[in-house]
């Protein structure tokens, strides 16, 4: 009997120490989770702070864009406004000496050479007559102001232009307004 008791005894032992380890094995991995957790920790509060700044830094972005575009809007015509300043001058230098001279034939070349500049300048920002006048009548680029019957265009033709029409780039600025060719009525 005391055999079986120090069986028993040695059996109570031996499981006690596979628990001891088995608990060890668990504190182990308890400690590694910890570890990893404690790191996972570390990473998301970095990753929280990241998104932050970056949260930031956007929100400073879209002010300066948004003041950008409002800059732009204000002073974007600084260039076009200082060389029509340059015609303008012209315009006031022509008059005074027209006012001076009382020379028609001066004035009239004066003018002539504001108005190539003022093209010119135009040109340079994009800005371009239509060339309208014979071709056949578009809408998108001109206001029909007037119908005339003829034999000598082709219906639906441009026969005069009454106010000039402009591009900016390729988009429409300011429209025609011209004077179209109707068909001549057939007699029946």
């Amino acid at each position: 009997m005391e055999e079986k008791k120090d069986i028993k005894e040695e059996r109570v032992k031996e499981e006690a120490k596979g628990e001891e380890e088995n608990t060890e094995a668990l504190r182990e991995r308890i400690r590694e989770l910890e570890e990893k957790v404690k790191k996972l920790e570390t990473v998301a509060r970095s990753s929280n702070i990241r998104v932050m700044d970056l949260q930031r830094e956007l929100e400073y972005l879209r002010e300066r864009y948004r003041k950008d575009l409002e800059e732009q809007r204000r002073f974007g015509h600084e260039k076009l406004a200082l060389d029509i300043l340059r015609v303008l001058d012209n315009f006031e230098r022509a008059l005074s000496a027209a006012k001076k001279s009382g020379d028609f034939e001066s004035l009239l070349k004066g003018i002539e050479l504001i108005h190539s500049d003022l093209v010119s300048i135009l040109e340079k920002h994009g800005i371009r007559e239509m060339e309208i006048e014979g071709k056949e009548f578009d809408p998108h680029l001109a206001e029909a102001v007037e119908t005339v019957r003829s034999e000598e265009h082709p219906p639906n033709r441009v026969i005069r232009v009454v106010q000039k029409g402009y591009y900016i780039h390729e988009r429409v600025l300011r429209p025609a307004k011209v004077v179209v060719s109707l068909p001549e009525e057939e007699i029946t």
